[in-house]
């Protein structure tokens, strides 16, 4: 079959005609969308911004105001004599702020005050004197010193006699020094809980316990130390945590356990905010201002309470009460209700 006698198929498309030249497009038509983009662009971006800064300028505004209230509290603490609690503020101040106003010089006198020991309602820290030099002559001479140390309360000075004369003979007086050495350990142990140094303190009632059961005043604190130390442990890594730890201690209001407890209980309660649990926020957010009042938390409590009574909330069911409705009638027919005559009642007569 010749090729030319060949015909297409009927469903062949058939070819566009070659379009004629274009006409130019006006750049001007092009930019105005352009422009228009950007512009609207430029103020997305300049919105976003100012909304970042105004958000900014808050929240630095709030940290000021928290830094401020601190700095007002170590003051109070400082002035009632609580210097472990000043101390601990001053650092927290200066640890987001280093040159704070006023916060180093106040912490210098925080840890001065600290180093000075004080009295405690249940055991009396004396006022350091120069020690004396040891007169290392006599083994009995020895002895002697150390019970005058320990009449005085220099515990530090008893155990250090104590010990010299064990260097020269460890069997000399064995019965009297153990327990001599059993009670200056025992009362330093206390003196350095009392004035914070719990591990140390701990150390010594661990060395006191070796010759001797501790007493019952003496083992209550070494467990209330200990689970401070614990509790501190979770302080800043686990809100929740310490938060359950610190609750125990402040219960005892023992050393800066209450503080703690609020700031531990308003840091987890922030954690919360990020949930959907608003109510377990709310009540840590309670906690935290029962223990220690405090103005700038009380609008972020205010907000939690506000988002768990709207979580909880439930609309309430009411009952429908139906009331009757008169009867439509049939008209023509009379609407009142029709009313009997009265039956008499027959009467008998009497018959002749």
């Amino acid at each position: 079959m010749n090729p030319s006698d060949m015909t297409a198929p009927q469903n062949t498309v058939p070819t566009r005609p070659a379009a004629g030249p274009s006409r130019p497009v006006s750049l001007r038509w092009i930019a105005i969308p352009a422009v228009f983009l950007g512009l609207v662009g430029i103020g997305t971006l300049t919105g976003y911004w100012a909304g970042v800064e105004i958000a900014g300028a808050a929240e630095a505004q709030d940290e000021a105001a928290s830094v401020q209230e601190q700095f007002d509290l170590g003051v109070e603490d400082l002035l009632a004599a609580r210097y472990e609690l000043a101390r601990q503020r001053f650092e927290y101040i200066l640890s987001l702020d280093p040159n704070y106003p006023g916060a180093a010089e106040l912490l210098d006198r925080a840890l001065h005050a600290l180093n000075v020991p004080t009295g405690t309602p249940t055991l009396a820290v004396p006022t350091p004197t120069p020690r004396p030099t040891l007169d290392l002559s006599s083994l009995e001479g020895i002895y002697q010193q150390a019970v005058s140390a320990h009449s005085v309360g220099d515990w530090s000075g008893t155990l250090d006699a104590l010990l010299a004369m064990r260097r020269i003979d460890p069997a000399f007086r064995l019965a009297d020094v153990n327990v001599l050495m059993a009670s200056a350990l025992r009362n330093r142990g206390l003196d350095k809980i009392f004035a914070a140094d719990r591990e140390q303190g701990i150390y010594d009632l661990a060395l006191a316990e070796r010759f001797g059961p501790l007493d019952g005043q003496a083992a209550s604190w070494r467990g209330t130390a200990a689970y401070y130390s614990y509790a501190n442990s979770y302080f800043g890594l686990d809100w929740a945590m310490a938060t359950n730890l610190f609750g125990e201690v402040c219960r005892a209001g023992v050393w800066d356990s209450c503080f703690k407890y609020a700031m531990a209980a308003r840091k987890y309660g922030d954690l919360l905010m990020t949930t959907p649990d608003a109510c377990a926020a709310s009540v840590q957010y309670g906690r935290s201002i029962e223990t220690r009042p405090d103005a700038g938390l009380e609008p972020t409590a205010t907000e939690a309470a506000a988002l768990c009574l709207t979580a909880t909330f439930v609309p309430p069911t009411g009952t429908i009460t139906l009331t009757p409705t008169p009867t439509s009638t049939l008209p023509g027919l009379p609407t009142d209700t029709p009313t009997l005559p009265p039956t008499e009642t027959p009467t008998e007569t009497p018959t002749p």
